[in-house]
């Protein structure tokens, strides 16, 4: 009995650890973006930032992740070539969306390049993720279910919140929209964990 309840206190700390990461990137990276470096901190630096603290909360518990932040920076760079040449594919889903649903181009938007925009970082991270247990498979889904979280959250809360938050602050809805991505990813990690200690 005291076992299970401190296996689940761990399990709670480092999901909670894990969201707090991402929302401190996400946060990082926001700030960034509307305080002068614009789109240069969304397209090229967030793999770099997100996956560093995310290497922080992980190497507490994990080894030979020592590539996590570099491969999470070269993923997310080739997820933004991947959404740069392939605008062309999504655009007419998005506009369906919007048609067909309304709500808010953005939303819609941010709801199909979510996804798009963590594949590349989520390949790489789940190479090494697997290399101690076939697991790229979940952790794809993970994290393509992560980045929808993400655009949903942070389009939704923009709407509502951005134009009365001053520019210090906006950061904060990226943060939230990535500790939207990190519930589902930590649940992921805690599943992963415990498949490995079976």
């Amino acid at each position: 009995m005291t076992q299970t309840i401190s296996h689940q206190g761990q399990s709670t700390k480092f999901l909670s650890l894990w969201i707090a990461a991402n929302l401190l990137g996400g946060f990082f990276v926001g700030l960034l973006e509307n305080n002068g470096l614009q789109f240069m901190a969304t397209l090229i630096l967030t793999g770099a930032i997100v996956g560093s603290l995310q290497w922080w909360v992980l190497r507490q518990t994990e080894s030979g992740l020592r590539w996590w932040p570099l491969v999470s920076a070269l993923g997310w760079i080739a997820s933004t070539f991947l959404m740069i040449f392939s605008q062309g594919l999504y655009s007419p889903v998005v506009n369906f969306l919007w048609q067909q649903f309304g709500l808010w181009e953005v939303f819609w938007l941010n709801l199909v390049t979510g996804p798009i925009s963590i594949l590349g970082m989520a390949l790489a991270q789940g190479y090494l993720l697997s290399r101690r247990g076939r697991f790229i498979g979940p952790w794809l889904l993970a994290s393509l279910l992560g980045g929808a979280a993400y655009g949903m959250v942070s389009a939704s809360l923009c709407a509502a919140v951005c134009q009365a938050l001053p520019t210090a602050l906006v950061g904060l809805v990226n943060g939230a929209g990535w500790a939207a991505y990190g519930l589902f990813t930590g649940a992921a990690l805690l599943w992963r964990r415990h498949r490995l200690e079976i």
